[in-house]
């Protein structure tokens, strides 16, 4: 219980960050105000106060009460009503805006994609009955990496993008290394974590440190193989960031008037 009150809180505290960022990287590239700015206050708040409340949806096969699993299932569900907001809010800023797909606004529309994938799943996954059955599979890694890792990678990359000149002396970073970036990060990612989702649902088991400890796991390998190829493709994606921020820094085109 101590953990998981830690723990839970905490994971929030990881994506709202990629939250502001991407409310305001959507508003400026949209070139209209964010849609429903005091909703978005309030469910930021509400989201705030929640996650200290619903930590016992990690611990449903514990044996944890009933009652109580299903007190933190209600709390589990609720939180996903602030969240369901924000997520409308921003599809309504970008609704008939003047668009500008910069690699900063790419990437907050990532995160926003990767908030809604995953947390669909997370709705589900809140239900003890469903949890249960799931909760120690790869579905919940690829959920987990998807609405938290993933979304909140991506809100941080976009306002690297979107404030870098105010950081750095009004340069600018290249664009088309941040559009070849972006576009092979955000496909692997879904390319990673996907497939972990039918893993799960199959009922393959994390925490094994080999996909040979069983031979049911056997039919997974190829997939296995997939997704780590996948992975250090992604990983390989990130040079060209790193390259891209640090020469920018000094040798960045500056933004012509």
């Amino acid at each position: 219980h101590l953990f998981w009150f830690l723990g839970h809180p905490e994971v929030y505290i990881v994506i709202m960050p990629a939250m502001g960022i991407s409310s305001e990287v959507i508003a400026v590239n949209s070139r209209k105000p964010i849609f429903g700015y005091h909703a978005m206050v309030y469910s930021l708040i509400g989201i705030t106060t929640l996650s200290f409340i619903v930590w016992g949806h990690h611990m449903f096969v514990t044996g944890m009460n009933p009652f109580l699993g299903g007190v933190f299932m209600i709390t589990t569900l609720i939180i996903a009503v602030p969240s369901a907001v924000k997520t409308f809010n921003w599809i309504a800023t970008i609704w008939r805006g003047n668009i500008r797909f910069t690699p900063a606004m790419l990437g907050a529309i990532g995160m926003v994609s990767f908030f809604i994938t995953g947390g669909v799943t997370g709705i589900w996954l809140g239900n003890s009955a469903l949890d249960i059955n799931r909760h120690d599979t790869w579905l919940v890694v690829g959920e987990f990496h998807l609405v938290m890792g993933s979304a909140a990678i991506f809100g941080m990359l976009a306002g690297v993008y979107h404030w870098f000149p105010k950081l750095f002396a009004n340069r600018l970073m290249d664009e088309k290394l941040g559009y070849l970036h972006f576009w092979i990060t955000f496909v692997c990612a879904y390319l990673v974590f996907f497939p972990m989702h039918f893993m799960g649902l199959d009922g393959v088991p994390r925490r094994y440190y080999e996909m040979t400890a069983f031979p049911s796991f056997n039919r997974w390998m190829s997939v296995n193989v997939f997704i780590t190829w996948s992975a250090i493709t992604a990983g390989l994606a990130q040079v060209a960031f790193l390259y891209n921020f640090f020469h920018s820094i000094f040798f960045g085109k500056r933004p012509t008037q």
